[in-house]
C-alpha cells in the first residue's frame, strides 16, 4: 500500500549550532489551548506571513483545525522523541482511512478535509493501493523543527523562521502560492522542543 505526498513534506533538517530552531519548557504543555495562546507562537505566525508577503504572496489565515493537526504531531514527536513527518504506517485500507501516519491523514482527522478529498483507491489484482490525488500537494503541507537545550520558545521566533527559510524544502512549503491557511503546534519533553506548522487550502 502506498500513500505518498512528499513534495510538500521536506526531509527534516538539522544544524550544527547550539540553537536548533526551538527551545525548552517542561514535559508537555498542560493544554494545547494554553500553548496556542502563547505570544511566541503568534510571533512565529506573523513572521511566516511576513515572509510570504515579502515574496508577493497572500498572507495566511490562522485555522484552528490545522492547529489541531500541528499540535497533535508536535506532541507525538515529543512523546516519541523523533523528528519525523511520518508516524506508524497503516496495515490495511480501513486503517489508512483512520490513521495519523501522514500530514494529510492528520489534517483529515482534524476535520479540515475528508479522506476522499486527498486520496483515491486503485483496485489491483494483488489488492487495493491508496494514492494521493494529483492536487493533494497543493492542498496540504507540513514543516517541522526540533530545539535541543535552546532556551525558552519565546526567544526563538527570530531564529526558527529564518532557519526554515534557509532550508530549500521548508522555504518551498512556506512560499507555496496555493496555501491559504495554517496552524502551529509545539510540545516539549525534557529540554527538547518540537515544532510543527501545517498549511492548507480549503476546498470550495
Amino acid at each position: 500500500m502506498s500513500s505518498v505526498i512528499h513534495r510538500r513534506v521536506p526531509t527534516a533538517f538539522s544544524t550544527d549550532g547550539s540553537v536548533v530552531f526551538a527551545a525548552a519548557l517542561i514535559v508537555l504543555f498542560a493544554s494545547a489551548a494554553a500553548a496556542q495562546d502563547a505570544q511566541f507562537l503568534r510571533d512565529v505566525a506573523r513572521r511566516i506571513n511576513a515572509e510570504r508577503t515579502r515574496h508577493g504572496l497572500k498572507a495566511l489565515t490562522y485555522d484552528k483545525k490545522l492547529e489541531k493537526a500541528a499540535q497533535f504531531h508536535a506532541e507525538w514527536m515529543a512523546r516519541n522523541q523523533r523528528m519525523e513527518h511520518l508516524q506508524e504506517a497503516p496495515r490495511s485500507l480501513d486503517e489508512h482511512q483512520s490513521c495519523n501516519q501522514h500530514p494529510a491523514n492528520r489534517v483529515i482527522n482534524a476535520g479540515y478535509f475528508r479522506w476522499d478529498d486527498l486520496f483515491v483507491v486503485e483496485a489491483r489484482a494483488d489488492g487495493a493501493v491508496v494514492n494521493p490525488k494529483p492536487a493533494a500537494n497543493e492542498l496540504v503541507g507540513e514543516i517541522i523543527a526540533k530545539g535541543a537545550n535552546a532556551g525558552h520558545p519565546a526567544t526563538q521566533p527570530g531564529t526558527i523562521v529564518p532557519g526554515w527559510m534557509n532550508s530549500p524544502g521548508h522555504r518551498q512549503t512556506i512560499l507555496t502560492p496555493s496555501f491559504r491557511e495554517f496552524g502551529i503546534g509545539t510540545a516539549c519533553i525534557g529540554n527538547d522542543t518540537y515544532w510543527c506548522v501545517v498549511f492548507g487550502r480549503p476546498q470550495p
